[in-house]
């Protein structure tokens, strides 16, 4: 029944109308939709709050009995449901930010029909091309039962994310930087292709699927992160960033996704989070449902 849902996507080696032999080198043309800054205050006081220490500080136990109590609740939801409805559950609030909505799904199925009906075809292409190589984000544990479509502004521009005012500067600056882009920090959000540096800010993890029109990706040339301690005194001005569908011909997204702890900034409205837990029923129902 899988495959059914996905067959459209690929069929005969071809991906949405490209050869898988020429998924590397196509280029989408950039959107030119509305960008949306961040509206969100910078906070300059002397003491900030990392948030990967704030959520990697969760005793495990804790973690533990969150994750399953959430499960538990969740699947008392979704008992008396008839399976073929395809409904996903309600919005319910997992963060204290109010400005965060995420959507649960009932289940991966439920994951592989939002990927065939609203995943961006860009990054499809390059997952299917890199050999199902994924991008991840930190998830707190009781994020990590069940699948979600996550919507949430940007944070890259406010010191508390990563507790740093150099930090900050790092990405207003880039931020300038990339001003005629349609991607740029203050309208995107970090995944990085190695999972256990996405559990650092968290404790869990999920590979993440951008929906919508409105996608687009960027990278470093170089590969690696944008900012870490290790490149706190790299130069924006010299600094080589990708963004696919403009640099053409350059380091892909294939090639992004392939590297090992590459940071990918994306830009989406929404995206999907399937916990790594879940990833190889994910994945082996991506696959089945390719006919190369």
């Amino acid at each position: 029944m899988i495959g059914y849902f996905l067959a459209p996507l690929i069929v005969f080696g071809v991906v949405n109308g490209f050869p898988l032999a020429d998924v590397n080198r196509h280029c989408r043309s950039s959107n030119k939709g509305p960008i949306r800054m961040s509206s969100d205050p910078i906070d300059t006081a002397d003491v900030f709050v990392n948030r990967r220490q704030v959520l990697a500080s969760i005793p495990f136990i804790a973690a533990a009995t969150a994750s399953q109590v959430f499960e538990q609740s969740a699947q008392k939801r979704f008992n008396g449901r008839k399976e073929t409805e395809n409904i996903p559950f309600q919005s319910v609030t997992l963060s204290d930010d109010s400005s965060i909505q995420t959507t649960l799904l009932s289940s991966v199925d439920e994951a592989l029909k939002t990927i065939a009906s609203s995943c961006d075809r860009r990054y499809l292409h390059g997952v299917v091309a890199s050999d199902y190589r994924l991008m991840y984000r930190g998830i707190t544990p009781k994020e990590s039962a069940l699948p979600s479509i996550r919507s949430e502004p940007s944070d890259l521009l406010l010191p508390s994310t990563y507790g740093s005012a150099e930090a900050s500067n790092f990405f207003t600056s880039l931020d300038k930087q990339m001003q005629s882009q349609p991607i740029k920090p203050s309208n995107g959000h970090l995944a990085v292709t190695n999972i256990d540096a996405a559990k650092e800010w968290g404790g869990y993890a999920a590979s993440i699927w951008p929906l919508g029109e409105n996608v687009h990706f960027a990278w470093l040339e170089e590969g690696g992160e944008f900012w870490s301690d290790k490149t706190r005194d790299r130069d924006v001005n010299n600094m080589k960033v990708i963004v696919d569908g403009v640099d053409c011909g350059r380091f892909s997204l294939e090639d992004a996704l392939e590297g090992d702890g590459v940071e990918i900034l994306f830009r989406a409205e929404k995206f999907l989070m399937v916990p790594v837990s879940m990833e190889e029923e994910l994945l082996r129902g991506l696959k089945s449902s390719f006919i190369i």
